[in-house]
């Protein structure tokens, strides 16, 4: 899927979000001025751009659905699309950490996925700015995009990081995809799990590894194995 044949048209959505995640893309200086040489940004609310256009070969979308008329927004820009991006947490799941947190609202929040197709998802709370701007460069070039399977406790013991569950810390990281270079275990903070499950998750092991230290087992647990195994079902339907 190349859109190098020409200057590819891109759009910066926001639905219900805090807006982290675009602010990480700012936050990228000099390789967001070399990202902006490859496309055309040509609608994006944070950047104060409104072009006129028929359609976008790039949809970037952050934010989950919380209402009917972002519900109508998110088909208008999926039908106007050539390739769309959710992007981060928000989008990829719904955050409820966000929902419950942030908006405090009785709203049910829906993912991007649970209303349209979408193509590529770039997860975290907020994002890996990096992660984005390769995986925006590979598909502009038209690159396999392969997305990345190491764990984010993985990631801590390259960094020689200390576990946090010896420490007794509910911490989600041997079931969680990598990406973010373990960045809230390297600073002493248990990872929760924003960037979703990794594709080998044992959750019974982790959940033996909590009981093993003394630490509570929480509920949801048992949820995410019932939520891997759909994932694992419709990953290899995909493949058939």
């Amino acid at each position: 899927m190349s859109l190098i044949d020409s200057k590819p048209k891109v759009g910066i959505f926001n639905l219900s979000s805090c807006e982290g995640c675009i602010v990480q893309i700012l936050n990228l200086g000099d390789k967001l001025l070399r990202l902006f040489e490859l496309i055309e940004i040509v609608d994006s609310r944070v950047l104060g751009i409104k072009k006129d256009y028929d359609y976008l070969d790039l949809a970037i979308i952050e934010g989950c659905v919380m209402s009917e008329e972002e519900k109508e927004k998110l088909v208008e820009i999926r039908n106007r699309s050539k390739v769309l991006i959710a992007l981060g947490d928000c989008a990829v799941s719904a955050n409820k950490n966000f929902m419950k947190d942030i908006v405090n609202s009785p709203v049910e929040a829906k993912s991007l996925r649970q209303i349209v197709k979408v193509d590529y998802e770039i997860p975290g709370c907020p994002i890996n700015s990096d992660e984005f701007y390769d995986k925006v460069i590979e598909i502009v070039m038209g690159k396999k995009v392969i997305d990345r399977s190491i764990t984010v406790c993985s990631e801590c013991i390259l960094f020689e990081n200390d576990c946090l569950l010896d420490k007794g810390l509910t911490c989600l990281g041997p079931i969680t995809r990598g990406g973010c270079n373990a960045l809230c275990p390297s600073n002493g903070r248990p990872c929760f799990g924003c960037r979703g499950l990794s594709d080998d998750a044992n959750i019974d092991a982790l959940i033996k590894a909590f009981e093993e230290r003394g630490i509570p087992v929480p509920l949801y647990l048992s949820a995410l194995n019932l939520i891997k195994s759909l994932k694992d079902n419709e990953r290899r339907m995909r493949n058939e």
